[in-house]
């Protein structure tokens, strides 16, 4: 079977390659063998010019009466259909025929152009495949052999694996942190609670839905599926904290891994996909946090927050210090591991408003049509002069930044400023890890 599917790929893409070789049905240019071969800085500039040249009615009679192979090369069934052609027919009338055609009316000109705009829009996207050899090397049969070079081959360097690392911590936010109970001090013993923080169950491509997503990874095209443990649990075994780690959402296996440390870090998260709004802002975890805010004791409470979004924070009223990253990817673990132990300081910036109630957003649309009225009453523009849980850009750092003018600003614009002011502002560290401090202007 796999030989078979791999004869029938074979055998569409020569299609594929005398057509375009031959040169497309609406007039456009012929591809010789030199040319496709040609690596020539300027190529691709003469070939995307001249593909747009055929939506010009002088270009295309010149190229169908000049071109002897494009009265038998293969024609789409849209083509085929613009002309009154059976759709099945397979090839395309004489260059005679066709130019009669073009001459039958406004209706006919008119499709015929449209179809000089298509091909050569994919005439531009097709052209370059073909110089790169891409459509002559074998392919994989979907179904049969594409499981290898799709979901097997690992396509990363050490240096995208530190890039993803700093990326991730860099975008980490610290949206609370009161009596400074970040970062956690050294040797404190840990009760980490919530299944978000130590479950992981990769996502399998093969067998999961495309729009299958986590905490780590949004679900779609975009998706990227990696063998590496990304959980929070894992980074903090390998720094050697000592933890108390209960995996679930249940709160009397969490109360007796708290009373045997000294601070709490529960994690909660929420998974978004392409395609699909999602049904609620609040985290799976919401329930079980409000409980553990409700329950804690004198030990500081850590929450981390794993969203693809902006997400509803009730339970941070009761918390010491709130962590939120947004889909992280592999590194996710790592680079949170980082920032609660002080290996690297906070300094994302929320990018996104974070409301009080899921009414004072706009509410998710499950049909198949859906009507926006808002216009760029959305985001923190929608919620201007009104109260929110974290406003946008809102973010902390482990740094006390101070700030003091450079210049004195004037009181007024001065003459001839034509409305444009300078301003110069000094920024310092004045309290905690300078070396890894950021801050926003």
């Amino acid at each position: 079977a796999q030989a078979q599917a791999q004869q029938v790929q074979q055998q569409v893409q020569q299609q594929q390659l005398q057509q375009l070789q031959h040169g497309f049905q609406g007039g456009g240019p012929s591809l010789s063998a030199s040319d496709a071969a040609s690596d020539e800085p300027d190529a691709d500039t003469s070939s995307a010019s001249s593909a747009s040249n055929a939506s010009s009615p002088s270009a295309t009679s010149s190229a169908s009466a000049t071109s002897p192979a494009s009265a038998t090369s293969v024609t789409s069934p849209a083509s085929a259909a613009s002309r009154g052609a059976a759709p099945d027919a397979g090839t395309t009338p004489p260059s005679g025929a066709r130019s009669g055609a073009r001459s039958g009316g406004a209706e006919g000109g008119a499709a015929e152009a449209l179809e000089a705009v298509v091909d050569g829009m994919a005439g531009r996207v097709l052209l370059p495949l073909l110089r790169a050899g891409i459509l002559s090397r074998p392919a994989c049969a979907a179904g049969c052999t594409c499981s290898a070079p799709l979901y097997e081959a690992v396509a990363t360097t050490p240096q995208h694996v530190a890039l993803a690392r700093a990326v991730a911590e860099a975008s980490t936010v610290l949206l609370k942190n009161e009596q400074r109970a970040l970062p956690l001090r050294r040797g404190a013993v840990v009760a980490l609670l919530g299944r978000a923080c130590s479950a992981h169950t990769p996502i399998d491509p093969a067998r999961d839905a495309w729009t299958a997503g986590d905490y780590f990874v949004v679900g779609g095209t975009g998706r990227v599926a990696f063998r590496r443990d990304p959980t929070l649990a894992s980074a903090l075994r390998a720094r050697g904290v000592t933890l108390h780690v209960s995996p679930t959402d249940r709160i009397s296996p969490a109360l007796r891994a708290m009373r045997q440390a000294d601070v709490v870090v529960a994690c909660g998260g929420a998974t978004a996909s392409e395609s699909e709004d999602r049904p609620s802002l609040r985290l799976d975890q919401h329930d079980f946090l409000t409980q553990l805010g409700l329950l804690r004791t004198s030990k500081p409470l850590v929450v981390v927050a794993l969203a693809p979004g902006a997400v509803l924070t009730d339970w941070a009223t009761r918390a010491d210090a709130v962590l939120l990253q947004f889909l992280a990817g592999q590194e996710s673990g790592e680079a949170l591991a980082d920032v609660l132990t002080g290996a690297a300081s906070p300094s994302g910036r929320l990018p996104v408003t974070l409301p009080l109630a899921e009414a004072d957003t706009i509410p998710p649309c499950t049909e198949s049509v859906c009507r926006y009225a808002e216009g760029l009453a959305a985001g923190w523009r929608g919620r201007v002069g009104r109260p929110v849980a974290f406003p946008f850009g809102h973010g902390l750092s482990y740094t006390s930044f101070g700030y003091e003018w450079a210049e004195e600003p004037p009181a007024a614009f001065p003459p001839g400023a034509g409305g444009r002011l300078e301003l110069a502002v000094r920024v310092s560290a004045e309290e905690g890890p300078a070396s890894g401090g950021r801050e926003v202007v």
